[in-house]
């Protein structure tokens, strides 16, 4: 098999017509030129170049080689090109990734984690998802990494499953709301009040809820749902309405209302990373679960009630 190293200098010294050019060109010393040239006529038994005067003549069959090269040449190139991507898809440089996750961790983690995995993996292309699901919604809709709560049974067949944190919930009031300034509220205590909530009520989440103030003796009263957190927050600041949610969404709340923790029996709930196997060694997919990690340590620092998974996988 021909040297390509070989034909690329042969190629070069037609194109010039001048071992000291294509010297200069290549960034080799005239010498290493002449030594490839050399070579190259002992591999092919064809003359290549005459000398002619200080110079050369650059012959027919040389010419002939250089511009049949040409091909095979980019052939080479192209393959060395896919080998390089290849390498860049392994240490998860390139590439997309798809990254589902759930409205209770839209506004205070995912930012962060896009801005980190962004700056660690520049030329990663990374597709996010915010859906108002379970783990296992997300997982159908096509996504490579999932963060949420699974609701449904672990298939740990197709995903690597990563527990993160276990939480309680808190209840939202305004800051003047009678209850405002205890450390702890009773379920049963909201059993009098005007509830606002985000979640469906025939959802899974609203029925977690529900079932537990079932268990403390009421129904809640459920005065308006909206479809968004924000308008949740500004029905419970007028006072009139109170809301029950997950602590780890009570976060950078607004000043005029008070998040306190629900005291037990209370409903908790786990969120969870599931990253499928395909991408699971990727190096951009392993950093992404270690941040998630890194961020859920931080939060059940400051807030009570959190507790951060650490090791607990399958």
């Amino acid at each position: 098999m021909l040297d390509p190293v070989k034909l690329r200098v042969l190629r070069s010294v037609v194109e010039t017509g001048s071992i000291r050019a294509s010297a200069d060109a290549l960034g080799y010393t005239p010498s290493a030129v002449s030594q490839h040239l050399s070579a190259l006529r002992r591999e092919t038994g064809l003359e290549l170049v005459e000398r002619s005067g200080r110079g050369i003549l650059v012959t027919a069959h040389a010419r002939l080689l250089a511009a049949e090269s040409g091909p095979a040449l980019d052939a080479l190139g192209a393959l060395g090109a896919l080998e390089r991507t290849v390498r860049d898809l392994r240490s998860g440089r390139t590439g997309t990734l798809r990254l589902g996750y759930a409205t209770s961790i839209a506004a205070t983690w995912v930012p962060e984690l896009a801005r980190d995995v962004r700056r660690a993996y520049p030329d990663l292309g990374l597709e996010l998802a915010l859906r108002d699901c379970s783990c296992e919604d997300l997982a159908e809709a096509g996504m490579d990494i999932v963060v949420g709560e699974g609701v449904g049974p672990i298939d740990s067949v197709d995903w690597e499953i990563h527990e993160v944190l276990e939480e309680g919930y808190v209840a939202l009031v305004s800051a003047d709301h009678p209850l405002a300034e205890r450390p702890t509220v009773r379920l049963k205590d909201l059993a009098e009040e005007s509830w606002v909530t985000d979640d469906p009520i025939d959802s899974f989440w609203f029925d977690r809820i529900g079932a537990a103030c079932r268990a403390a003796g009421f129904s809640p009263c459920v005065d308006v749902n909206p479809s968004d957190f924000p308008t949740v927050l500004g029905f419970v600041a007028t006072g009139d309405h109170v809301s029950v949610q997950p602590s780890v969404i009570a976060q950078n709340l607004r000043a005029d209302i008070v998040a306190i923790p629900l005291a037990p029996p209370a409903p908790r709930r786990r969120l969870r990373v599931q990253v499928r196997r395909t991408v699971a060694r990727n190096p951009a997919a392993q950093y992404i679960v270690q941040r998630i990690h890194a961020v859920a340590a931080k939060r059940s620092a400051e807030i009570p009630g959190l507790m951060h998974l650490v090791g607990d996988s399958a």
